[in-house]
């Protein structure tokens, strides 16, 4: 079977499945077992390989200050942008750790105490994991949410908004005290990929 003729099958563009083929893009889990279909093969022929080769960690290490949120930022959207994560799972991710990291800088250590926090990105296939750290005092953020979904933001107290807003827009979020590391947040999204030609 040519490329061709496995786009048409498959639905979309021999460009688009050339870059796959290339290792220049992935494609959504949905294409994947598009493609597998077509080439009689199980969905898991493909995902063997990719949990073996494209799992990525990335890690950064921070003063607590507010100025580096956008050091944080930058990286996460250059990451993303790598592995072809698509524009509303990115903004998503974006906010996520844009709220936990300014938790973290305003409420772990006493005010102006210079200390840092770990922020960890680990990207799997179909699954981008995000590692928040710090050696402050133990707190679980995920106690802090005063919102339900629905509830205006109209006259209530604003304490917890953003943990709310992490719980909304990720898959799945966990925190956890280890005495090495101290507090642990952990947010998880499953993802899907954009990528020339992907319909």
């Amino acid at each position: 079977m040519s490329l061709r003729q496995l786009a048409k099958r498959v639905d979309v563009s021999a460009s688009f499945l050339s870059q796959v083929e290339q290792g220049k893009c992935q494609p959504s889990l949905e294409t994947l077992t598009r493609i597998a279909r077509a080439l009689e093969v199980k969905t898991e022929y493909f995902l063997r390989d990719e949990e073996k080769t494209t799992k990525e960690v990335l890690e950064l290490r921070l003063p607590n200050q507010l100025k580096y949120l956008s050091v944080v930022a930058n990286l996460v959207t250059e990451a993303c942008g790598v592995h072809h994560i698509s524009r509303k799972d990115r903004e998503d991710i974006l906010l996520a750790v844009d709220e936990a990291c300014t938790n973290i800088i305003k409420y772990a250590y006493e005010v102006g105490l210079l200390e840092h926090f770990t922020v960890r990105v680990t990207f799997d296939p179909g699954v981008v994991t995000i590692g928040c750290e710090d050696e402050g005092k133990p707190f679980n953020p995920l106690d802090e949410i005063h919102f339900e979904h629905g509830d205006s933001v109209e006259g209530k107290d604003w304490g917890g908004l953003g943990i709310f807003l992490i719980k909304k827009v990720m898959d799945s979020t966990e925190y956890h005290y280890a005495a090495d590391r101290g507090n642990c947040l952990t947010l998880v999204k499953r993802v899907s990929y954009s990528g020339g030609g992907e319909t």
